[in-house]
C-alpha cells in the first residue's frame, strides 16, 4: 500500500519526489472511505436512515475533505496547464453540485432508485476529480511545492481540524 504521508524532510531524494504516490494513496483511502459510506445504503434493502445516514456523510465530512483537497489544488494552480485547471474545476463543480443536489430534495432518503442514481454519480464524479488531479499534479515534485501548500496537503484527511486550516 502506498503511504499517504507528504514527506517533511528536506533531503535531496524527497525534494525529488514526486507527489503522484501520495496522491494516489490519499485517493485510494478517500475513494474506499466513500464507498463504504455509501455502497450499503445504495442496497435495495436498505433502509431510510442508512440512506440520511450517507446523506448527511456526503452532506459534512465528504463535503469539508473535499473543500480542504480542492483548497490544496487551487494551491498548486501555476503547475497546471489551462486544460488541467479546466478539468479539475469542472469536476470540483460536479461533485458541488450533485452533493447539493442531495440535500436539496426533500425525502431523497426515503426514494431509493433516485438516491442510488445521484450517489453513484457523486462516486463516479469523485473518480474522475481524483483521476484528474493525480493526472495533473502526480509529476510535481515535492521540492517545487511552497510549505503553505504543503501544509494543505498534509491536512486533507484531518476532518477534525478547524476550518481556517
Amino acid at each position: 500500500m502506498t503511504a499517504a504521508t507528504a514527506p517533511r524532510t528536506a533531503s535531496a531524494f524527497e525534494i525529488k519526489t514526486p507527489m503522484l504516490a501520495y496522491l494516489q494513496g490519499l485517493h485510494q483511502r478517500w475513494l474506499q472511505e466513500v464507498r463504504w459510506m455509501v455502497d450499503p445504503a445504495r442496497r435495495g434493502d436498505a433502509g431510510v436512515w442508512m440512506r440520511w445516514r450517507a446523506i448527511q456523510y456526503l452532506a459534512t465530512s465528504f463535503t469539508r475533505r473535499f473543500e480542504r483537497e480542492r483548497r490544496a489544488v487551487i494551491s498548486l494552480h501555476d503547475h497546471l496547464t489551462g486544460a488541467q485547471a479546466g478539468h479539475l474545476w469542472v469536476a470540483g463543480e460536479l461533485i458541488t453540485q450533485l452533493v447539493d443536489r442531495l440535500e436539496s430534495l426533500v425525502g431523497m432518503c426515503h426514494r431509493a432508485e433516485e438516491f442510488s442514481a445521484v450517489t453513484l454519480k457523486v462516486l463516479t464524479a469523485l473518480e474522475y476529480w481524483c483521476q484528474q488531479v493525480e493526472d495533473a499534479l502526480g509529476p510535481v515534485r515535492w521540492g517545487e511545492v511552497s510549505p503553505e501548500s504543503r501544509h494543505l496537503f498534509e491536512v486533507i484527511p484531518e476532518d477534525y481540524l478547524v476550518e481556517g486550516c
